[in-house]
């Protein structure tokens, strides 16, 4: 009789026998285990862009606490929608640090994150639009299989091949 184990991204419970284990942990499938570690890379990935590109962080230097609330506060979106929306924003961000004065860190990044909440729903639908497109591109696209059967002739009545030269 197999183990009880339980899903460490999930919580679904299940058997060792049913579930993959990876490390220490046992996860439901190997795609929900790929589809986290993809989620934890872009949210790495929009700290670091975030840090570096808009706070002058360096290597080693840790972020300030606030950055991830106000990560969280936007969490409906995915983490590649928002560091898209960033980067659209880039040259608003850069020019409104450089002219306007503030008076801390967090007052920085709340600004930040106003201008990003003034032009993610945008983002957000252009990036729906590109993916529907993308899915009918997908299904429209016509296997190499079907196109072999195009112009092969039919051997279904013909009975000319059972007849000698003489017999025509």
């Amino acid at each position: 009789m197999a183990r009880k184990c339980k899903c460490a991204i999930t919580g679904e419970i299940g058997t060792v026998d049913t579930f993959i284990k990876i490390g220490s942990k046992y996860y439901k499938s190997q795609e929900i285990y790929d589809a986290e570690q993809k989620k934890k890379q872009s949210y790495k990935k929009l700290i670091d862009y975030i840090c570096r590109e808009f706070l002058g962080y360096g290597n080693g230097q840790p972020f300030p606490p606030i950055l991830p609330k106000k990560i969280k506060e936007l969490s409906f979106y995915s983490n590649e929608v928002i560091l898209e929306t960033f980067k659209e924003c880039a040259n608003d961000i850069h020019y409104w640090i450089e002219h306007k004065q503030f008076s801390n860190e967090y007052g920085r990044i709340s600004y930040i994150f106003t201008i990003v909440k003034g032009r993610i729903a945008d983002v957000a639908k252009q990036e729906k639009r590109k993916a529907a497109l993308n899915d009918r591109v997908k299904s429209s696209v016509i296997e190499c299989d079907d196109l072999s059967l195009i112009g092969s002739k039919q051997h279904g009545k013909d009975i000319s091949r059972f007849l000698s030269d003489d017999e025509f």
